[in-house]
């Protein structure tokens, strides 16, 4: 199976579970100054999913998830996964994991 496809399965596989947001704010927004997937949950803590990209090999490694301690068990982590596997469909991009949150969720 080809790493795309895979991606694809795998973003139809997040689709599918409910993820339990608890009155969280939930958009995902693309910080690529910083390569961050975030969600801003207030003024000051912020759900993010580092991450860097190859562009010679078309390659996205997804390289750190972190979720503030309050937000944690909601969903947020898997909210950003689908999100950073959804840009790499749409950018037709592999997708490298070393984040150990992914394995998890797939």
């Amino acid at each position: 199976m080809s790493c795309i496809l895979f991606g694809r399965v795998v973003a139809s596989r997040l689709t599918r579970t409910r993820a339990c947001s608890h009155a969280l704010n939930t958009e995902v927004l693309n910080d690529a100054r910083l390569s961050k997937f975030v969600i801003n949950l207030d003024e000051k803590n912020r759900a993010f999913l580092e991450y860097s990209i190859d562009q010679e090999r078309k390659v996205i490694n997804f390289q750190h998830t972190f979720v503030p301690d309050a937000a944690k068990g909601k969903g947020l982590g898997k909210i950003l996964t689908k999100a950073a596997f959804q840009y790499a469909i749409e950018h037709n991009l592999k997708v490298k994991l070393e984040c150990k949150v992914h394995p998890k969720i797939l």
